[in-house]
């Protein structure tokens, strides 16, 4: 395999990896909005516990009032989330914009840099989530146990049927 050969591997394999991380961002974006936006959580309606993002949209609504600190206890992540929730679509945009153009697209940050940032944000969520299904679970606001899960239905069918 000549020099020309592996250079167009890799451009491929870097180009694959560009296309899945940006599938993961559109994914986590999407589900950021439908949280925000009123739907139900689609992880509590299956497993029954709150999801990392249970009480954003509580969070949002408390923040529009004005109440602060009511916000921060809904989701203490509730400020980083409204700043990804700006910031990820504005770099799609201008990804987007500067390819149009034919421009290439400079990220303020390498792509090591980016990766480092992002599993230190999924870190921090996922910590902040264990600490208040710790503290909050079962019994506190947003972290409450949904009974009319999928799960919560089928292991009240399994007491019924098997522990009468």
């Amino acid at each position: 395999m000549d020099d020309k050969d592996q250079h167009s591997n890799n451009s491929n394999k870097a180009a694959r990896r560009d296309t899945w991380k940006s599938l993961i961002v559109l994914v986590f974006f999407l589900l950021l909005i439908s949280e925000l936006f009123g739907t139900s959580c689609l992880f509590a309606s299956i497993f029954g516990i709150p999801c990392a993002g249970c009480g954003s949209t509580r969070a949002v609504r408390l923040l529009l009032q004005g109440r602060v600190m009511d916000a921060l206890r809904m989701h203490p992540l509730i400020f980083i989330t409204l700043f990804l929730l700006a910031v990820i679509p504005a770099f799609a945009v201008a990804r987007f914009v500067a390819k149009k153009r034919g421009k290439q697209f400079h990220s303020p940050l390498s792509p090591r840099a980016t990766e480092i940032v992002f599993f230190s944000l999924a870190a921090l969520y996922m910590i902040v989530y264990i600490i208040r299904m710790i503290i909050l679970f079962p019994h506190t606001e947003p972290m409450l146990y949904n009974e009319n899960s999928v799960w919560g239905k089928l292991v009240a069918l399994i007491r019924q049927v098997f522990f009468r």
